[in-house]
């Protein structure tokens, strides 16, 4: 490409960008929130870059808090939806699928530690992984504690990029301490698996 269109174009792209953030932030926390529970029923919607916008639009913690509440209020919505329809002949159908009938069985073998780790991915297929949950045995407890820790981190770290991004691209660095929260998440984890297991909230119970 032409330098002196790459120059003329790149300002204008940041300005247009900042433009656009500064409108979405005017729409207030329910746009936030909206584009972020829709990410449960859209898959094509770029999930990084929802979070990312909220963070940018809220900043850190408001933008965690809306995404989060969105995110999870789509989750519950798939899961409680399926469970309640599951003898529908058309949620018999998408269980027969073969996407569905292996994510079933992840989520029947390996239970809470699944959807967590599942849950921790900043892409994938999450529809299928809600709808498969509440196809499942798995209790709306477990399911709830997975997915809403699992979510939780890597919402915050999506978020903690997203609000300050040209500050973590000239010093990657200060990415550290996002390093260090997504391991506390999978200590945490660890932690709630292991409680559950010992007093009988098994994740197919």
């Amino acid at each position: 490409m032409d330098m002196n269109l790459l120059a003329t174009l790149t300002p204008t792209a940041e300005i247009n960008m900042a433009d656009w953030v500064e409108q979405y932030r005017s729409f207030g926390p329910l746009i936030s929130i909206a584009m972020a529970f829709l990410l449960s029923f859209i898959p094509p919607l770029p999930t990084l870059a929802v979070i990312g916008v909220n963070a940018a639009a809220n900043g850190l913690w408001y933008g965690f808090i809306f995404s989060w509440i969105g995110v999870m209020l789509g989750i519950v919505t798939v899961f409680v939806l399926v469970r309640k329809l599951s003898h529908w002949s058309f949620i018999q159908r998408i269980a027969e699928r073969k996407s569905m009938r292996k994510s079933l069985g992840w989520i029947e073998k390996n239970g809470f530690w699944y959807l967590f780790l599942f849950s921790l991915l900043p892409f994938g297929p999450f529809t299928v992984m809600h709808a498969a949950a509440g196809l499942s045995g798995i209790s709306l407890r477990s399911f709830l504690i997975a997915s809403a820790t699992g979510r939780a981190v890597m919402i915050f770290a999506v978020s903690y990029i997203g609000s300050d991004l040209d500050s973590y691209i000239e010093h990657p660095w200060l990415l550290l301490p996002v390093v260090c929260f997504l391991g506390a998440g999978l200590w945490l984890a660890k932690q709630l698996d292991s409680w559950m297991s010992k007093h009988g909230e098994g994740a197919t119970s």
